[in-house]
Parts: structure tokens; sequence; C-alpha cells
């Protein structure tokens, strides 16, 4: 039996890593990424660009791979809609549901008995101000969704910190998280 080809949505830091792991059992890889210039490229057999609901990119790329994952929590939905119609797309899509989203993640974690870091759920200006009487000083302030390596992410060290943090990211549900040593 032929080893798969696997396709990796996404072409960043982490879809280089698996082409780079993938290479080493000899698994083909093919990345689809929107991004040109995306690194993931460099490590993988075959690069497609395109962008993520562009149809006729994705039929190119789901036709030449075995199975897909996915590099980063951020795809849109339509686009998965279409692929998993297609090919097998693993993990799951309520692994990738629970990734997508901050709170859902942590409470998810909770749920396992897992320890996380002290964290509330911001909808509004009186949630920001109860939840950091309990969660405290320094804290990060997080977009709920599509933040990432620092980007939606604010770390809290005083009252200015975190007026400054809610206005920049208003009418964003967020997560305030304590800061674990």
């Amino acid at each position: 039996m032929s080893k798969p080809t696997l396709g990796i949505i996404g072409g960043g830091q982490l879809g280089s890593m698996l082409a780079i792991a993938a290479n080493k059992l000899e698994i083909k890889t093919i990345i689809f990424c929107d991004d040109i210039d995306a690194p993931a490229q460099n490590f993988s057999n075959e690069f497609i660009h395109g962008d993520y609901n562009n149809q006729n990119k994705i039929n190119e790329f789901v036709n030449k791979v075995d199975v897909i994952t996915f590099e980063f929590e951020n795809i849109p939905t339509e686009a998965l809609n279409i692929v998993e119609a297609i090919c097998n797309v693993l993990p799951a899509r309520n692994a990738l549901k629970t990734s997508q989203d901050r709170l859902i993640e942590k409470e998810f974690l909770t749920n396992l008995n897992l320890i996380v870091a002290p964290y509330a759920n911001i909808e509004t200006e009186e949630d920001l101000t109860q939840a950091i009487k309990i969660v405290g000083f320094p804290s990060i302030l997080k977009t709920r969704r599509f933040g990432y390596d620092g980007k939606g992410q604010f770390k809290i060290k005083n009252e200015t910190d975190l007026k400054n943090s809610w206005a920049e990211l208003k009418n964003s549900p967020c997560v305030l998280e304590g800061v674990v040593n």
C-alpha cells in the first residue's frame, strides 16, 4: 500500500512543521494557502495558492490529496463545507469549533478537569469590571475569535491598560485570562 498524500490547509509555522514531519515519514504534502508567501511552501512537495473560498482552487487541492488537515483555527467554515463534502478532514470539525473560540476552548479544558489559568468571559464593560476583581493584574485580554501570535491580545498591568485595551477591542467578545508563572 502506498503512503497517503496529506493536504494541509494553511501555510504558516505549524504547516511548515507538519510538512517537515511528514517528509521524514516519506509522506507527500500539498499546502493550500491564501498567502502567496506562506513559509510552509518551502517544506511541502507542492503548493497551491488561492482564496479559501475559491471553488476551482479547492477542487484542485482536494483532487490531489487523500486526507486533509489544517494548521490554524481560523479557516472559513464555507471552505471546510466544500472540502468535507469531497474528502476526509482530520481532526473533525468539532475540534476546530472548540479551538476557534477561546471561551469554548477554556470551558472544554475545564470540563476535562484540566488546570487552566483563571479566566472570565467578557462581553460588556460591566463583565470586565467584575472579571478584573477575580482574575487580577497582570492579566491578558484576548479576543474570543481570530486572535493569534499577539494579534487581538493585550497584556494588562493596570487599570489604564485595561481601559485602553477594552476600548480597542470594543464590541468583540473577549476572555480575560490570568497570568501563570
